[in-house]
């Protein structure tokens, strides 16, 4: 969501909104650890008070689901879970259950899982590990825990959506072309070509040829705190002579609809506008809530579509010249920003041979790629490393916290501690919360 439009929302709800009641959970996750070793992911979830559990395996695709009975999550692990990745391990989801919480953990491969429950000691408390074995050699050790990484500077995520797939082939071209292949090549690439960029994170909600319900697809991008969806798809026309990309994000009609289904549906009572849910809110709140939220995200989209189409139009012929609208259900996230890439037309003959061209999907994928980047660099959203990259010129003050030493404040900012007491004139190390610190630039 816009940061302008988030901030706004959340004053608000300041003057509406009542406390939130206290959790009937007895126990808590605290955190989560994730270690990678040769061929071995381990990850440690760490819990206020025991609690029971269950692990089994899914397939098609590869995933591991543990349930933990009677416990919550606190706010450092909701706010880092989309971060955790190593190894084999693709991500980690989550759903709060009646009984507890359901995690999902995404494998890029089958993988033999097993848990261990480990008991409390001086330094940490109840434990559940899951180690996860595959045939992949992994040398390098990394260790990384939620709570950290939840005051590191985060990653503007792109969600990126090769359209159709399995079951669907989407549109038949010109020389064999299928549109779930074409569109599924090119997704790859541009995925490739963001995660490149120091500061941005791609995710794709296929990788294989695999079906996915439009839902359900929007679900992933809500699950990864997505900046932006992007949907890849391929057109056809009963006229071959038809011709051009384009790019679409969501009508002011399908926002009206769309707005009905949320407020209508049960089961998008739990869904989450801005971080407030809406299922405790009265008809009339709950409506401007939403209509606050998807007219900012529909003029985002516009704004990320030009910019793409704009780096397009060097490469591909254009459809339209400006970005249409229209009621897409991949763009009805009342939160996420979304936009719908149609790459050009397989029936007509000359853009099925370029799209069955590695060579121009390439290009088409690094301009697309061009677009998005340069649209978040010159908006990038606060708490992200590409915003505090930009901000880095300049001091700026930092209120010390729970926990904080004058070292790890200085590590964190990328300032030798000399010069962190330099600025602020200090003779020691000695740092009371609450205190004001000036960070200097550099």
């Amino acid at each position: 969501m816009h940061t302008k439009f988030r901030n706004n929302l959340f004053i608000f709800l300041g003057f509406i909104l009542f406390f939130v009641p206290l959790s009937a959970f007895s126990a808590e996750v605290r955190d989560i650890r994730v270690a990678q070793q040769e061929g071995v992911t381990r990850l440690v979830f760490e819990l206020s008070e025991t609690a029971e559990h269950r692990l089994f395996p899914l397939s098609n695709p590869d995933r591991i689901v543990l349930d933990l009975g009677g416990v919550d999550l606190s706010n450092s692990v909701v706010n880092g879970l989309s971060a955790i990745s190593s190894g084999v391990l693709m991500r980690v989801r989550y759903a709060k259950r009646d009984n507890g919480v359901r995690f999902v953990l995404d494998l890029s491969q089958a993988a033999k899982a097993k848990s261990t429950v480990l008991s409390s000691n001086g330094t940490y408390g109840p434990r559940i590990l899951i180690e996860l074995e595959y045939g992949d050699r992994k040398p390098a050790t990394v260790v990384k825990s939620l709570a950290n990484l939840s005051k590191e500077k985060r990653d503007i995520v792109i969600v990126i959506d090769p359209g159709h797939g399995g079951k669907d082939p989407g549109a038949l071209g010109q020389y064999s072309v299928r549109e779930k292949d074409i569109v599924l090549s090119i997704a790859k690439e541009l995925a490739s070509r963001i995660s490149a960029v120091d500061g941005f994170k791609a995710v794709l909600t296929r990788s294989t040829d695999v079906y996915l319900k439009l839902r359900d697809r929007s679900k992933v991008a809500r699950e990864a705190n997505a900046d932006l969806m992007i949907s890849v798809h391929a057109d056809a026309f009963t006229k071959a002579s038809a011709s051009g990309a384009s790019v679409w994000a969501l009508s002011l009609s399908g926002k009206s609809s769309e707005m009905g289904r949320w407020l209508a549906s049960q089961e998008n009572s739990a869904d989450l506008v801005g971080g407030i849910s809406l299922d405790d809110k009265d008809q009339l709140l709950a409506e401007v809530l939403l209509d606050m939220s998807m007219n900012s995200t529909i003029q985002m989209s516009l704004n990320v579509g030009e910019s793409v189409l704009g780096q397009m139009r060097g490469v591909a012929k254009l459809h339209k010249n400006s970005v249409q609208q229209a009621g897409f259900v991949v763009l009805k996230s009342p939160d996420i920003p979304s936009i719908l890439i149609e790459t050009g037309f397989v029936s007509n003959k000359i853009e099925a041979k370029n799209l069955s061209s590695r060579n121009y999907r390439v290009k088409l994928a690094a301009s697309i790629s061009k677009g998005v980047i340069e649209y978040f660099t010159k908006n990038a959203p606060d708490g992200t490393l590409v915003a505090w990259k930009q901000n880095s010129h300049s001091d700026y003050i930092y209120t010390v916290g729970k926990g904080d030493t004058l070292s790890e404040i200085a590590r964190r900012n990328q300032v030798s501690l000399g010069v962190l007491r330099q600025a602020n004139s200090l003779k020691n190390d000695v740092i009371w919360i609450g205190q004001k610190l000036v960070i200097p630039a550099g």
